[in-house]
């Protein structure tokens, strides 16, 4: 098994453990960890190597990630960090989640459909829709659903 450069490694840790916005951004965290001199390009090809993506946080921020970890979470991960956001209108409640995390999120949220006074939670690959009983509750369900995956607190 070939060992990855130390590079490598410091890009795979940066993009777990900070929110990376940009190449600069990623440049500049490398040059304060001793990588001096690294290019765009080089930075461009080692992202695509690892395949890394550009999604939204919570925050509405594109930010980089590992995709691999975006799309498998492991055993350590908690429902919570699944949950991307939480939007709604008058009548629809929505919740993004992580590719393909949406069909779980839908059985949290069916399982407390009475407690939450939800009719149905319809699940696509990264939202799921929520149908409420009644839609002048809409706020609270709004709140209670936040508070369960601990969303924009």
């Amino acid at each position: 098994m070939k060992k990855q450069s130390p590079l490598i490694q410091t890009i795979k840790e940066l993009l777990k453990n900070e929110q990376v916005r940009s190449h600069y951004e990623l440049s500049y965290y490398l040059a304060e960890r001793g990588f001096d001199n690294v290019s765009q390009p080089q930075i461009s090809r080692i992202l695509n190597q690892l395949g890394a993506v550009s999604i939204k946080n919570a925050q509405g921020q594109a930010v980089y990630v590992l995709q691999r970890e975006l799309m498998m979470p492991t055993l350590d991960t908690e429902v919570g960090e699944l949950v991307i956001e939480v939007h709604h209108n008058e009548a629809l409640v929505v919740v993004q989640t992580l590719p393909g995390a949406a069909d779980i999120i839908s059985r949290v949220l069916e399982k407390q459909s009475k407690r939450l006074h939800i009719l149905a939670a319809i699940a696509g690959d990264d939202s799921v829709m929520i149908l409420p009983n009644k839609i002048d509750g809409i706020d609270l369900l709004v709140k209670k659903i936040r508070q369960i995956f601990a969303v924009n607190l």
